[in-house]
């Protein structure tokens, strides 16, 4: 009888303490994936900024280019168009080149980083989230007696510091 009631009390207290070491677990968990997560959408913002980059490279480029064909077309707009093969590169420029710069121009490189940003947006922490977590710090600071401006400058005993920005302040 007394080895039944020992079963009892170590089922009993692995079932009313298990779940709670798997939620911080868990919880652990979530946050390290979020780390990476983070870790994947800036190298994603990288990557929508080189193409950006080379966008507005590429349209510098145009814009360089025309700049010097109108620099020479207008000292002498006459005498420009008395060449039939001037008269024909301004055609096609305008029907043309014209068209592929407006092209260039429509392109939107945001795609992906959004797209990827649409993909990650489900697993971030809401707002309630977020005041959880606010309010968690205020419960730390106040059992433990933290001094509020070491607190927010990540002073903690026993731990690396991490300082919160001044719009983080609670």
């Amino acid at each position: 009888m007394r080895l039944l009631s020992y079963i009892l009390w170590a089922l009993l207290w692995c079932c009313c303490c298990w779940p709670t070491q798997a939620e911080v677990f868990t919880s652990i968990g979530q946050m390290t994936d979020l780390i990476y997560t983070e870790k994947e959408l800036v190298q994603s913002l990288r990557d929508y900024i080189q193409a950006e980059e080379s966008k507005l490279a590429s349209v510098k480029s145009w814009a360089s280019k025309l700049d010097a064909l109108t620099r020479v077309s207008t000292s002498d707009p006459e005498g420009y168009l008395a060449h039939p093969v001037n008269a024909y590169k301004l055609m096609k420029r305008l029907n043309t080149e014209w068209t592929e710069l407006e092209s260039l121009v429509l392109q939107n490189p945001s795609a992906g980083f959004i797209s990827n940003m649409s993909v990650h947006r489900q697993y971030f922490p809401d707002e309630e989230d977020e005041t959880g977590a606010a309010k968690a710090l205020m419960r730390l600071q106040d059992t433990y007696q933290l001094d509020s401006e070491a607190f927010s400058k990540g002073k903690l005993p026993g731990n690396q510091q991490c300082a919160l920005r001044e719009h983080e302040y609670l």
